[in-house]
This record gives C-alpha cells, sequence and structure tokens, in this order.
C-alpha cells in the first residue's frame, strides 16, 4: 500500500464520535518520568550540539525547534512581528512546493546536520528521545488552515512520517500558538484561527496517532510519540467552541501535554511581576486572575486530563523591566515601570546564562547593586536593583527544585523547560534533572 493509500484510509472528515474513539496510547498507573528540552535550532552556530553543551543525561527528550508549515510553496508569518516568508526548501535546500499543509525544514541542510547530532547522543543514553516541533509562537499561524480539511491535514501527517523517517526521529511535537484565540494579530485578508479550531485539533491529533500506529506496527512495533505545546491561559482548556471535554479527547490521542507554564507577566505589562510563580501570591494585584503554574495544572485536571499526561513547564530565562519604582517594601515587586529592560541582545529577555555571564548572579547571589530576593507564597526569585530601578523575575536552582517537588507531589509526567542554550552551566538543568528518578508514592 502506497503512504498516500495508506493515509487516506483514515484521512477522511471523522464524525465526532469516531475521532473520539480512535486507538491512542493508554495511560498507565505507572510511568517513565519525563524531562524534555528544546533545542533552537537557528541557535546552532553559537550553542553547537554536542556533549559539553547538551548533558543528555539529564533529559529524556530534546524537541527540536522549530519545523513550520508550508503553504502555496511559502512558509512563515507575514504579520508585523511574524518574521517576513520564504520559500519552502526541499532536502537539498532548493524551492519547493510540497501539498499545503506540509511540514518542512526551514534551513534543511543545517537543520538536518543538528538531528543527526541529536540523535547521535542517543548512543550513549538509551532513554533520550528526539522529536521535531513544528510552529511555535510565530509559526503558529497555518495551524488552521491545516486543521480544517482532510487535504491539508492529510498533507501534514504525510510529511511528519515521512521527516520522522527520513532523520530517525522518535515523533512530532506540536506547538499551536494558539487554537481558536490565535497568537500574534493575522493581517488583514488572512484567517490564523477559526471558532472550529479546538475539534479541527481533535481531528489532526487522532489522524496522526492513527498513522504513526499503523508506522509503527510496519517499524517492528515501534511507538512514535506525539505530544504537543500547551498555553497556560483559561481560554485553551475550556470548551468554548468545542463539543464538551474537548481537551480530555485531544490528550487522549497524545503521549503527554507540555505546558507552557511561564510568561504569566512580561514587559507587555506595565507593571511587573513574577513570570512562573508557582503559585498565588496574595500580595499580587492581579492575584484573582490566576496568573500561577498551580492554576493552569488544576485547570487541565479538572478538565479531565490524567495527571500522568501533563508535563510541567519551566522557564530559563527571565523578564526584566526598568525604572521600576521601590514600592513600600523596597524590592520594586508588583510596581510600575517605565518599559522594559536591556538582556540578551539589548532584548528584554534575560537568559540564565547570561544573568551568570554579566555577573548579575554570582554564586545564586545578587551582584553588580542587585539584590535576589525570594517570594516565599510563589516560590520564586527575582532581582532587584534600588540605584537603576531594574527588576528581573527569573529561574533560579531553589525555584526549579520546589517545582521538581510539585511535579512529583502532583503525580504529573515530568518536566519540560525553555531552553538549553539558556542554561550554559547546566545549573538549572541538573536542578530539574532528579525528576527522572523513580517517582515516589
Amino acid at each position: 500500500m502506497t503512504l498516500h493509500a495508506m493515509l487516506a484510509s483514515f484521512a477522511c472528515a471523522l464524525p465526532l464520535a469516531a475521532v473520539a474513539g480512535t486507538a491512542a496510547p493508554a495511560t498507565a498507573a505507572t510511568f517513565a518520568p519525563e524531562v524534555v528540552a528544546y533545542y533552537p535550532g537557528w541557535k546552532s552556530a553559537e550553542f553547537p550540539v554536542n556533549e559539553r553543551n547538551i548533558r543528555a543525561g539529564n533529559v529524556s527528550l530534546i524537541q527540536y525547534a522549530f519545523a513550520d508549515i508550508c503553504w502555496d510553496g511559502e512558509h512563515g508569518n507575514p504579520a508585523p512581528d511574524g518574521g517576513g516568508i520564504q520559500a519552502c526548501l526541499d532536502g537539498e535546500g532548493k524551492a519547493a512546493r510540497p501539498a499545503n499543509g506540509s511540514i518542512v525544514l526551514p534551513a534543511p541542510q543545517a537543520d538536518a546536520e543538528n538531528l543527526r547530532r541529536l540523535i547521535a547522543l542517543k548512543q550513549h543514553n538509551p532513554r533520550l528521545r528526539v522529536l521535531l516541533s513544528v510552529g511555535g509562537w510565530i509559526w503558529s499561524n497555518r495551524f488552521s488552515d491545516v486543521a480544517a480539511t482532510p487535504a491539508a491535514r492529510l498533507a501534514f501527517i504525510a510529511s511528519a512520517l515521512e521527516l520522522v523517517r527520513r532523520h530517525g526521529l522518535d515523533g512530532i511535537d506540536i506547538d499551536w500558538e494558539h487554537p481558536a484565540t490565535g497568537g500574534i494579530p493575522c493581517i488583514e485578508g488572512k484567517i490564523c484561527h477559526r471558532s472550529d479550531d479546538k475539534e479541527n485539533y481533535v481531528r489532526l491529533a487522532a489522524e496522526l496517532r492513527s498513522a504513526f500506529a499503523l508506522a509503527g506496527k510496519q517499524a517492528a512495533g515501534r511507538h512514535y510519540l506525539i505530544t504537543i505545546a500547551a498555553g497556560a491561559h483559561a481560554s485553551l482548556s475550556d470548551d468554548s467552541g468545542a463539543a464538551p471535554g474537548w481537551v480530555a479527547r485531544l490528550a487522549a490521542q497524545l503521549d503527554w501535554i507540555n505546558l507552557m507554564t511561564y510568561d504569566y507577566r512580561g514587559v507587555w505589562d506595565a507593571g511587573n511581576g513574577q513570570l512562573a510563580p508557582l503559585y498565588a501570591d496574595p500580595a499580587d494585584p492581579l492575584r484573582d486572575k490566576n496568573l500561577h503554574a498551580d492554576a493552569t495544572v488544576t485547570r487541565f485536571l479538572r478538565a479531565g486530563v490524567p495527571a500522568a499526561k501533563l508535563v510541567l513547564g519551566l522557564p530559563f530565562y527571565g523578564y526584566g523591566w526598568k525604572q521600576c519604582a521601590a514600592g513600600p517594601r523596597g524590592d520594586g515587586l508588583y510596581q510600575a515601570c517605565q518599559g522594559a529592560a536591556s538582556g540578551n541582545d539589548g532584548s528584554p529577555t534575560f537568559t540564565y546564562r547570561h544573568l551568570i555571564e554579566q555577573g548579575y548572579l554570582v554564586g545564586g547571589k545578587g551582584a553588580r547593586g542587585f539584590q535576589r530576593y525570594w517570594n516565599a507564597e510563589s516560590k520564586v526569585p527575582y532581582l532587584y536593583n534600588r540605584d537603576s530601578g531594574v527588576f528581573i523575575s527569573y529561574e533560579d536552582a531553589q525555584s526549579v527544585a520546589g517545582k521538581v517537588r510539585y511535579i512529583r507531589a502532583k503525580g504529573l509526567r515530568g518536566g519540560m523547560f525553555w531552553e538549553l542554550s539558556g542554561d550554559a552551566q547546566h545549573v538549572l538543568g541538573k536542578a530539574l534533572a532528579p525528576v527522572l528518578s523513580k517517582k515516589k508514592p
């Protein structure tokens, strides 16, 4: 049977009952815990794949970011903050025009070499798996089109299978930001999200699961993984625009969901706050909005997603604000600021690596005029310089260790972090690695 014929046998538009009943990986009472790491392919020149940069023993799965979706021979995002449009390329780097909805690598030859090196890490780390992550914040604009029609879903699935086989990968990660609500606003005349995105997402995942199950049988019983990245906002897990229990039906087709439990606050806010608090802080002016990781996990659990299919996300970076008032406690927290501070390459992002290399942190303590504070309620640190008014919310070894305890206490599948190059000194990765040890009852 040809690949196209094989996929066409199940890629027709399925009724909801059929989608819900599609065979999927069972949720076992016990499972091997996961530490999921993203590797940013576009940073390979400055942060190449090697054993010095990536301690593969500290992770169980690496997600290569990002592949994109081709449409009319082009990929990319034409929105003002979307990075522009490029020609789709084949494996040799030549212009190509695959079926609309096909997955493409942005720099095929460089990406292939990075994937080869990641796969090579498995030689001495047999537990390690490597997935290709599709989409991301900038490249999520075509997911709604892909999920909306049987033909586009078929092209997506066929290309996923081809890429997995060509590069020896263990599966696919879908990073759709975000179904039904969109992420980067569309330009006029384009459609980036639809009211039925959620149900179409279930269809896409179910058809991909069927294809991977069949391919796995043909490969001597191999199991190909399907994971997704899911936003922390409440609108994702609710049933708006979908039949009841939509996210539980989606999870049934997946191996697990990587929760992006970070970016709760950022420099887009006039006042500062914590980017990845574990719990609510009663002193937070926005405390009623439930902007913390425990609230997100609780929503997914209440929506019917098993704890064994939830992976807690951690940021290996921080955000900085400038000219923040000291406030009544003198620590600058929850105060009005005057925009973004200058971090990595002038951006408002301060990777943990940058904080160490630029001397903001020395031995885990604040330096260069910064004092480190610990929020006992939300279980995260922050830095503040009273002279400059710069405030930085970030993650450190203490907060990571607290999230390891949380993952175990909740019986979650594990932890995920963005991303490997932000922790070149392996401080945070070492703090997260204990997740991989056997879970305690």
